[in-house]
């Protein structure tokens, strides 16, 4: 057992009571391990209890070894919720670094699979995932990307500006790109000029804005630039 601690740290602080090595895989079945207080928090209002209201199995996939696919089967404490006021009856202990609520992957397994899911996408991703003996299916890795908090929003220094179709000849709007990063910045309802200039006065620190041949997106520039602090340099044709 030492050297399948040694080999995944992350099971540390788990008690590992086997490991069955199968040609599909490895299975380490394992249990939280039984201190003097057990007690746990309940993951909607805060509350801690001691009652412990049962056990059961939960079946984590995690990070691969020599190659294999490996299943940790852990038996973990299913709680009371003693807050009378609380919609929850019962909740499950939950191993900090190793699982999260209803996830099927260890929380290491997991963070490579997100990095496979926000480089590659669905399809590709499950693919290099099964080449890397992790089975995972392509709704699976879609799921995590939508679950994933979105970055902390950051007001370009140059901003790019171009509009598109909703409905080609009738409705337009605007897409706002971090020119630095190509990433899309905001999208505005249409391509006028107040519109814009809103946009900037509420998102002051733009410089450079990057902008088509429209006139609108020029008056909107000028519009919200704080004492004509924006450049309005960069015409694409």
């Amino acid at each position: 057992m030492e050297i399948i601690v040694a080999l995944l740290p992350h099971l540390v602080g788990l008690r590992l009571e086997a490991v069955v090595v199968r040609a599909v895989g490895v299975r380490i079945d394992a249990a939280t391990r039984t201190v003097r207080t057990v007690r746990a928090a309940c993951g909607v209002c805060g509350v801690w209890s001691t009652t412990v209201h049962g056990r059961y199995t939960r079946r984590l996939a995690d990070v691969r070894l020599g190659g294999h696919e490996v299943l940790v089967a852990l038996t973990v404490r299913r709680f009371t919720c003693v807050n009378v006021e609380c919609r929850r009856r019962t909740f499950a202990e939950q191993v900090p670094g190793l699982t999260r609520r209803y996830a099927r992957h260890t929380v290491l397994a997991a963070g490579d699979l997100e990095a496979v899911a926000v480089a590659l996408g669905g399809r590709p991703g499950s693919r290099l995932a099964h080449r890397l003996a992790v089975s995972v299916s392509r709704t699976t890795l879609i799921r995590m990307i939508r679950r994933m908090p979105d970055p902390p929003p950051v007001t370009p220094t140059v901003l790019g500006v171009d509009d598109f179709a909703r409905r080609r000849g009738h409705r337009y709007a605007t897409v706002l790109l971090d020119m630095h990063t190509r990433r899309p910045v905001d999208v505005l309802p249409d391509r006028t000029a107040d519109t814009l200039a809103g946009w900037l006065r509420e998102h002051p620190g733009v410089q450079i804005v990057c902008r088509d041949r429209g006139g609108s997106y020029a008056e909107g520039a000028r519009k919200g630039a704080p004492d004509g602090g924006c450049q309005i340099c960069c015409v694409r044709a």
